[in-house]
This record gives C-alpha cells, sequence and structure tokens, in this order.
C-alpha cells in the first residue's frame, strides 16, 4: 500500500472562500491558538482549560496490516505524506473553531495518483454534518456546511489503486472496536450529488504552511470556523470532529464533551463583573 512513495507537490491553495497565510507566524507559532505544532506529547481528546485537542505526530489510530502497525501508512518516513499530525476545536459564546495540522494538503501526488484531504465531518447530539474542504473533492464549494442525513450524502475512500477502499482486513484501532479501515476512516467526502437543501452555510477557511524542518517542512495547517448556531451545539457541547486521507493512511479525530470557553470579550466581562461585585459587597459589610 503506497509502499513507495514520491510525493511530486502539495497544492496549498483551496478554492472557495478560504485565506491563505497568517495563520503562523515567522517562527512556526499559531499565535492565535497559542500553540507550537510539534511541541507537545501524543494524546487524545485532551482538554487544556481553553480547547480539546489530539495529537499525533508520527502515529496513526489504526494498527495497520503487517508491519506497518500504528505509522501513518506505509510507516517509516514514507509515511509523513499523510500524517494528520494534530487537531484542534474551541467552543466560545459564538463560534465553533477546528484547527488541523497535517503533513501535506489540500492533495498530494504518490504513485501516479492525486490523493486529497477529506472534508471535515461533525457529529453532534447524533446528527452529522461536514464542512467542505477543497472543491476539488467532489465540486462542492470549499467551506460549504451540510448536513448529511444518510449514505447517499457522503463518499467513502478514494477509488484508485493502492486505496484502503476495498480493504477488507479487521484491525485495531483507538476509535472502537476491530473493524475495516474503511469503516474506521469513512466517510471522507461530501457527495457532489448531494441535495441542496441539506446546505445550511458556510465556514471560513483559512490555510498556511510552515517548514519546521527535516520531515516536518511543508507541514499544512488549516483552520475551520462557523457560527455554532449553524449546527444548533448545545450547551454543554456534545461534539465529534474527524478527517481523513482519501487514501486511508490516516485519520484524526477529536471528542469535545464539556462546556463553551468564554470568549476572551466576555471572560474579561465576567472578571471584571466579579470584581464589582466583591468591591460592593465589601463595602456593605458592617465596620469593625
Amino acid at each position: 500500500m503506497l509502499r513507495k512513495l514520491a510525493v511530486v507537490a502539495a497544492v496549498y491553495l483551496l478554492v472557495g472562500g478560504t485565506a491563505f497565510g497568517g495563520l503562523v507566524d515567522g517562527v512556526g507559532n499559531v499565535t492565535d491558538w497559542g500553540i507550537t505544532p510539534f511541541s507537545q506529547v501524543n494524546q487524545s481528546d485532551t482538554f487544556d482549560g481553553t480547547r480539546w485537542l489530539t495529537i499525533e505526530n508520527d502515529y496513526s489510530p489504526i494498527k495497520y496490516p503487517g508491519s506497518i502497525g500504528h505509522q501513518p501508512s506505509p510507516g517509516g518516513t514514507t509515511g509523513e505524506g499523510f500524517d494528520l499530525e494534530e487537531m484542534y476545536v474551541r467552543i466560545t459564546d459564538t463560534q465553533a473553531q477546528i484547527l488541523l495540522v497535517t503533513s501535506n494538503g489540500p492533495s498530494v501526488e504518490a504513485v501516479g495518483s492525486t490523493w486529497r484531504l477529506g472534508d471535515l465531518m461533525i457529529l453532534s447530539d447524533g446528527q452529522q454534518f461536514a464542512i467542505v474542504t477543497d472543491s476539488g473533492n467532489q465540486g462542492l464549494p470549499a467551506g460549504n456546511i451540510y448536513r448529511i442525513n444518510g449514505d447517499a450524502d457522503v463518499v467513502g475512500l478514494q477509488d484508485q489503486p493502492q486505496s484502503y477502499r476495498g480493504s477488507t482486513t479487521v484491525v485495531e484501532n483507538d476509535y472502537g472496536p476491530d473493524a475495516t479501515i474503511p469503516q474506521i476512516t469513512e466517510p471522507w467526502a461530501v457527495s457532489g450529488l448531494i441535495d441542496a437543501g441539506l446546505l445550511l452555510g458556510a465556514a471560513t477557511i483559512e490555510t498556511d504552511s510552515f517548514d519546521y524542518g527535516g520531515k516536518e517542512d511543508g507541514t499544512f495547517l488549516i483552520q475551520y470556523a462557523f457560527d455554532k448556531h449553524v449546527l444548533e451545539l448545545g450547551d454543554p457541547v456534545d461534539m465529534t470532529t474527524q478527517i481523513a486521507w482519501g487514501c486511508g493512511n490516516d485519520v484524526i479525530r477529536v471528542k469535545v464533551d464539556s462546556p463553551n470557553v468564554p470568549e476572551p470579550a466576555t471572560f474579561a466581562m465576567l472578571l471584571v463583573g466579579s470584581v464589582l461585585t466583591y468591591v460592593a459587597r465589601r463595602r456593605d459589610m458592617p465596620k469593625s
């Protein structure tokens, strides 16, 4: 499965409501998120007080067949071509934001085929939604948010030679019972034939890239942001985000099941209010 990779090029410009550049500063920090990729140990579904995160550097939650194991297939340094490195989610009073760090994107040329980063799949209170990552996937505008009502609204892994699309091997994984690779990674993208009536709105997408050194040169970052009321996210938020490469060589997800994080302005107002309340109470206390 893609044992001899030749990553020729990565296309960094998405089509649709997107902006390129500005997520990362000159030394690779994602300033608005307060993180530096590749600076933390691997962990899953962690809440750090401001965001939820999963970090899987040089690791895949799927135990791929043979000697590949828990590495982005086909394993070793060549698997870096399809390595989903880190995913962060934060929910404010008004917005949901997802930051993805991946080895390349949104497409990679390898072994005679074009492999694409999937659409962002979201599960909230039992209802599935999706945000189109790249119009090159199924011809839909990047950023479009759809309600997914059934299998006909999505497509599985890319149907190309050396894809895991047809794999029937049952393997271990970190997300649930042993299953086939397509069952773990799919759905990959929104179907180009989806009913237009299932369009809910649009997310803004920002992208950037940075050379973090060695095999991490060319790292691609993408941020999705949308009004959380589009998905009718409740309080507390129950949401799982997942994305996979179209060949099935890696998948990453984050589960959010905690209350919203106040926006900075809201947090500041709460803090000021608490201080004023404390001062007022002090004034009302009888003097000794």
